[in-house]
């Protein structure tokens, strides 16, 4: 699959989590928070089995989240790369899709089901920039946050509620800088007036 960048945060779901960032995406959502993952051919090309061996290869994971881009424009990928998750690991699986859970439902069918099946949290949804409100773990207040299993059901009433939003970024090797999470409203145009006022 091809994929922009794997990370391991705790700002994209419950606890530490190994984060992929999966490539492609048709939406262009207004204020899209990842522009740079909406080319298919972007980022670079990884293997499953590539992906679960750094995957075991770290320490004190709770589990995975899969963002983008759009995961299921590559879903035969995706599904494959759950089953061994789920098989190999005892991690958790959380998924972002930018399509409603009835969408994917009719477009991929059987295919959307064996992937929600190997999922413990699944957020879907376009992203709309008016209603973004800091909610914990969406963009914006329409995308809905499903829970396939019962290990966070407890705590959905928090989750649903909370406006509290863990953000942070990386400096790549080469020099890039990587958000991970979901910033708080207005962070763009701050971040970018600092930035200015740095070279100015």
């Amino acid at each position: 699959m091809r994929v922009s960048y794997e990370a391991v945060t705790t700002s994209l779901g419950p606890g530490e989590r190994y984060v992929i960032w999966v490539q492609g995406c048709k939406k262009r959502c207004n204020g899209c928070i990842n522009p740079e993952g909406q080319d298919e051919n972007g980022g670079h090309e990884r293997n499953a089995e590539d992906i679960l061996e750094d995957i075991c290869s770290k320490r004190n994971l709770t589990g995975i989240t899969i963002s983008g881009g759009e995961p299921f424009l590559q879903a035969e990928e995706i599904r494959r790369l759950l089953r061994l998750v789920k098989s190999k690991t005892g991690l958790d699986v959380m998924l972002y899709s930018g399509y409603t859970y009835e969408e994917l439902l009719k477009i991929y069918g059987s295919l959307a089901e064996d992937i929600f099946a190997l999922t413990d949290i699944f957020i879907d949804g376009e992203y709309v920039e008016e209603l973004n409100n800091n909610s914990m773990y969406r963009g914006s207040d329409n995308q809905k946050i499903y829970f396939f299993t019962d290990k966070y059901r407890y705590a959905a009433p928090k989750i649903n509620s909370s406006k509290n939003r863990d953000f942070s970024f990386r400096i790549s090797e080469e020099g890039e800088v990587y958000f991970i999470g979901i910033p708080p409203v207005g962070f763009y145009k701050k971040f970018l007036e600092h930035i200015a006022k740095v070279n100015d």
